[in-house]
């Protein structure tokens, strides 16, 4: 029979006796100290990396044809995945080709667009009419070590923001689950995504025609970084991550309490574990 010792006395235990005091000891309502209750890291599961974001360095009236994310750090995890948001405004439909990103890098190796996550739209304002665009850009295991973010234009834009999220334990292939949506003149934008991976991290960014203070609304969801231009068009991008461990519908939903937004563009994509 098993052996059970307390503080005081010896039990030799029924193996049926001895079950249903493993049950007992498993739901004790002790409560643990924070180190004891702490998530332990999973070998196979996502981790967060590094984020930043950066605007376009430009006064207004004038105009650049690149935009620069400078010294982001891409850590030594196993199986990364950076994914680079990129955001864009004119004014004018005669402009809009200069909107059209030719080339997006870290340091001197080449991200890759991710399909489908392109949105672009205008609305009007005092009698002119303002495009705003936002695209995604992945690299599968970028290298460790400090670079550079470059988006370059195929023109010389007045308005733009820069934003990169970088995870790690993430699955090695083009993320393929995505959602979009648009909105204008509004306080907060919500876009559901289905996830098909259980435990896969959710990414998103959310480009704005002006300076803005949206957060996330759920706890969860983490706004990464924070890219506010404070010269030029004055727009603003963010980006955040979303932990789901089933897989599933969920709703981003990002909000501020105050202005209505002119123009809003939200872009999510599903980051799968490695596993």
């Amino acid at each position: 029979m098993p052996v059970v010792k307390s503080e005081r006395l010896l039990f030799i235990l029924p193996i049926g006796i001895w079950f249903m005091w493993l049950v007992a000891c498993a739901s004790s309502s002790n409560t643990g100290t924070i180190n004891e209750t702490k998530p332990i890291a999973v070998k196979d599961q996502i981790e967060f990396d590094y984020a930043d974001g950066a605007s376009l360095l430009v006064a207004s009236p004038g105009q650049k044809q690149m935009m620069i994310l400078n010294d982001f750090q891409v850590g030594t995890g196993q199986n990364r995945m950076l994914i680079v948001g990129a955001h864009a405004e004119e004014k004018g439909e005669k402009n809009v080709g200069d909107m059209k990103i030719s080339r997006v890098t870290l340091g001197d190796r080449e991200l890759t667009l991710l399909a489908g996550s392109e949105v672009q739209f205008s609305s009007m304002w005092q009698g002119d009419e303002f495009f705003l665009k936002v695209a995604l850009y992945y690299l599968i295991n970028p290298p460790s070590g400090t670079h550079d973010i470059t988006v370059a234009f195929a023109g010389p834009v007045t308005s733009g923001n820069v934003g990169g999220i970088c995870l790690y334990n993430a699955r090695q292939a083009a993320p393929v689950i995505l959602a979009t949506n648009q909105q204008s003149q509004q306080k907060e934008i919500i876009t559901e995504i289905t996830t098909k991976n259980d435990g896969a991290w959710v990414v998103d960014f959310v480009g704005c025609g002006h300076k803005s203070k949206l957060r996330p609304k759920l706890k969860a969801h983490r706004r990464r970084f924070n890219a506010q231009e404070t010269n030029g068009g004055k727009s603003s991008l963010l980006g955040g991550t979303l932990h789901v461990p089933e897989a599933g519908k969920v709703a981003l939903q990002w909000g501020q309490l105050k202005r209505s937004i002119n123009r809003l563009a939200h872009v999510a994509v599903e980051i799968a574990p490695y596993n």
